[in-house]
């Protein structure tokens, strides 16, 4: 094949696999949001396990997004999986660092996370010092429980 044979092959080919990569690209977002929608629908529906596999299958075929992540760490948050909704939070947070709701739902696994600190050295402790108990209760006045 000579130069110009080369030339003139590779000009008609790039457009097509221009096409063909929007394509796939066009049908990867559809299929992104058609899963996410499904796994919103599920987690308002209140069946938070099928709305984790299919942010799961989402998030293993590479298709997540802010929404996805966000919404994974809502689900993990109301099953008190703390440390999977932080982490679900933060991957939220590198796709959009100014997102507000993303911070303050990692500002609430936070402060979650502490106020079970708290609790567990109380029980293990059986009461804790003035500071550590005006801190808890504090916490949980933030979170509206009282303590027993």
């Amino acid at each position: 094949m000579t130069r110009t044979q080369k030339f003139n092959y590779l000009t008609l080919l790039l457009p097509l696999l221009l096409i063909v990569g929007c394509q796939a690209t066009v049908q990867q977002y559809q299929q992104q949001q058609q899963t996410y929608q499904a796994a919103k629908d599920w987690y308002l529906s209140g069946d938070l396990l099928a709305a984790e596999q299919q942010l799961n299958q989402l998030h293993s075929r590479q298709l997540h997004s802010l929404q996805s992540w966000r919404l994974m760490g809502n689900i993990q948050f109301r099953q008190q999986r703390l440390d999977a909704a932080e982490n679900a939070y933060r991957q939220a947070l590198s796709l959009a660092p100014n997102d507000k709701f993303s911070w303050h739902n990692l500002t609430l696994v936070k402060l979650r996370q502490t106020t079970n600190t708290l609790m567990q050295a109380r029980s293990e402790l059986g009461q804790l010092d003035r500071t550590n108990d005006e801190l808890l209760r504090n916490l949980l006045r933030l979170q509206r429980v009282q303590l027993q």
